[in-house]
């Protein structure tokens, strides 16, 4: 049975990388991922073919996974975060050429968990959103709505390209939210220029976030750290 393995690479910083990841870059015949999930890794951890994922050879790199992985080679794909959260798992399911059965998904670390520790949050009942990969239509808007107006804590990636922070704040106030209601981004988590701004939904109407955060929006005023 073919086992393609897609693997999680978490947040950004090489510490986040588990040991299990590391094992299985460093037993695989073939590694696909992004530059950035590369980066991670030693050239000495690579004893096989390396292959850079982008937007543009997404299709094409992973049908050539999956052929690979039918062949009986050791096929890694590096996911950044974690495969099922907004990660790689989707994409390659969606090719419909490799079933849920012939996949191995080695948990990562999500900038979703990292986000909620950095603020002290605990967020099994908070309401978790990703307007990544084609995610940012009136339904996923709407169900955002929904949760706040239920009084449920938010927990989102924005969209970098068409959704950003202050595009979901705007949003937010035109559907009649407070604009003083509190919010806070998490940037480039893990890595040297992380940095966490609290602030409000009029508030981050004024700033430029970069690519990488993760947006928490409070309609109750539960305990946060101190950032």
């Amino acid at each position: 049975m073919v086992k393609l393995n897609i693997v999680g690479v978490g947040p950004g910083s090489v510490e986040y990388v588990t040991p299990l990841v590391h094992r299985l870059v460093l037993e695989a015949q073939i590694v696909i991922g992004a530059k950035r999930s590369l980066d991670l890794f030693s050239s000495n951890c690579f004893s096989g073919e390396i292959h850079v994922l982008t937007a543009k050879n997404l299709d094409s790199l992973l049908k050539y996974a999956v052929e690979s992985a039918k062949e009986d080679k050791n096929v890694v794909i590096l996911s950044t975060g974690d495969p099922g959260f907004s990660g790689l798992l989707q994409s390659v399911l969606k090719t419909k050429l490799v079933t849920s059965d012939e996949i191995n998904v080695v948990p990562g670390i999500s900038a979703i968990q990292v986000c909620a520790a950095k603020l002290g949050l605990c967020w099994d009942k908070m309401c978790l959103f990703t307007f990544h990969q084609g995610n940012v239509c009136d339904a996923r808007k709407n169900e955002l709505v929904d949760c706040l107006n239920a009084g449920r804590n938010v927990i989102l990636f924005p969209d970098p390209k068409s959704f950003l922070p202050k595009d979901i704040a705007q949003y937010l106030i035109n559907s009649g939210f407070d604009p003083n209601m509190s919010v806070f981004i998490c940037e480039n988590l893990t890595l040297n220029n992380e940095r966490i701004v609290t602030s409000s939904l009029s508030g981050v109407l004024l700033v430029d976030f970069a690519t990488l955060c993760v947006m928490v929006i409070k309609t109750k005023c539960d305990k946060v750290v101190d950032v």
